[in-house]
């Protein structure tokens, strides 16, 4: 019961400290001479700002369409995929307001994943448009990576100084630590991995 509490009590230390930090950020974030220089150039410019924010829109709608759609688009055929794909048959109506799911529903899903060296290895190869599996996993990488620079450049653009202050060291970190992930990965030497 003791260590139950005291776990809780850690925890909820852990994401007060992370709250106040954050807040700490944005506080400097607010007191840095450029941060209110960049929200003085945008409002000064909305010619720029609104063409920033309709290409971040842009950027955060094809991002989600290619993440949803991808994989419609690109097939991967084989026995091994066939084996994977769950697909969920079922017939009936809902009551009440649910009348739009009625009848049929049939649902498919999949699941794939890859290790960075993995990748390189596919671009350095060429597999990564050649070969179906390649095509489906880049495509859906590039839907990620507009995703997610888009959304935080909107979030960025629109916000006021400190938040944009520490929505930018966000970027900046998850853009370094994948960076160096992408570029420093092996496969491990014990496990023989050489899936892909």
């Amino acid at each position: 019961m003791r260590s139950t509490i005291k776990d809780r009590l850690m925890s909820l230390i852990s994401w007060l400290g992370s709250i106040l930090l954050a807040l700490l950020v944005i506080a400097v974030g607010e007191w840095l001479p450029f941060m209110p220089a960049v929200q003085r150039f945008q409002e000064e410019n909305p010619f720029i700002n609104q063409l920033l924010t309709g290409v971040t829109l842009a950027m955060t709608v094809l991002g989600t369409l290619l993440l949803a759609f991808t994989q419609f688009l690109v097939r991967v055929p084989g026995p091994r995929a066939a084996r994977r794909i769950q697909t969920i048959k079922t017939e009936g109506s809902v009551k009440g307001p649910g009348w739009f799911f009625s009848g049929k529903m049939i649902s498919a899903g999949f699941s794939d994943e890859a290790r960075f060296w993995r990748v390189r290895e596919a671009f350095r190869d060429g597999e990564w448009w050649r070969v179906p599996r390649w095509r489906r996993m880049t495509l859906m990488m590039l839907g990620a990576i507009l995703l997610f620079y888009g959304l935080f450049g909107l979030l960025i653009l629109l916000f006021p100084p400190g938040v944009k202050f520490f929505l930018l060291l966000v970027v900046v970190y998850a853009t370094v630590r994948t960076v160096y992930g992408f570029a420093v990965d092996q496969p491990s030497r014990e496990s023989g991995d050489s899936s892909g």
